[in-house]
């Protein structure tokens, strides 16, 4: 009896085990959206707009032997530098000092020596370089960024911070003051684009879009427009009449990648 009873419990646990490993068996392998007929596309979108925003960044550097000498002469400049560009008519807001700097090098001058004068019987010597004492130089810096909405004064700002004592030019940006209404442009013409080719993927398959699965954003790239580096030297170096500087467009750049039922 007790050997009969033990027979038939392991055929019930046996039974049991193939059960649930038959059930096991039946669940999908992985997740995600497999058994769906699905169509992947990416889309994108650049779109473009004036800029209504100049941003100016300028450098005032001093240089001399003594530390306390350079930033001395540096900070009156930056200071005549400001003045002079809220007396064109910039707010204070508008002219901020930024990043300064204080660093020390190492030169070592050269001294030309005239040769002693040659006898009629000598060869002419030629001039001799003489090394002297190599010297330790102090360098201050401080920068000045401008924002104006005035772009067509923007040559016009350049020269005066020249003329007060800024002796180079960083950059020259032209930007957006708010540039959110351009990127939702932009990704809004990017999932228009990727609806579009999934439509046209499903037709030409003789199916039709039936609902959209999933939508993930990849990139969302802001560029404002920065005059090339020798045209803001050109502005530096300009006389009495500033180089007119023309903006270009700002871009944005969108993309998506979009998943569709059919």
């Amino acid at each position: 009896m007790r050997k009969t009873m033990f027979v038939m419990a392991t055929t019930v646990i046996l039974v049991t085990a193939l059960f649930l490993s038959g059930c096991a068996g039946e669940e999908p392998q992985g997740g995600g959206n497999e058994g769906e007929r699905v169509i992947q596309t990416y889309g994108e979108a650049e779109v473009s707009a004036e800029p209504d925003l100049a941003r100016i960044n300028v450098e005032v550097e001093t240089r001399s032997r003594s530390a306390d000498q350079a930033v001395a002469e540096n900070a009156e400049l930056a200071s005549e530098v400001r003045e002079a560009l809220l007396d064109f008519g910039l707010a204070e807001d508008e002219v901020r000092t930024g990043s300064y700097r204080l660093r020390s090098y190492r030169e070592r001058p050269r001294e030309v020596r005239e040769p002693d004068r040659p006898q009629p019987d000598q060869y002419e010597e030629r001039d001799e370089e003489r090394d002297l004492e190599e010297r330790v130089y102090y360098q201050a810096s401080n920068e000045i960024t401008i924002t104006t909405s005035e772009l067509d004064q923007v040559g016009e700002i350049i020269d005066t911070a020249v003329r007060a004592g800024a002796n180079k030019v960083n950059y020259i940006n032209f930007d957006l003051e708010d540039p959110q209404d351009l990127k939702m442009e932009a990704l809004q013409k990017a999932t228009e684009q990727a609806n579009r080719k999934a439509e046209a993927i499903a037709e030409s398959a003789g199916k039709s879009i039936t609902d959209l699965y999933s939508i993930e954003e990849q990139r969302t790239d802001y560029t404002p427009f920065r005059v090339a580096e020798e045209i803001a030297e050109e502005a530096m170096d300009a006389g009495p009449a500033p180089t007119p500087i023309e903006p270009e467009e700002v871009q944005v750049r969108a993309a998506v990648t979009a998943k569709y039922t059919f």
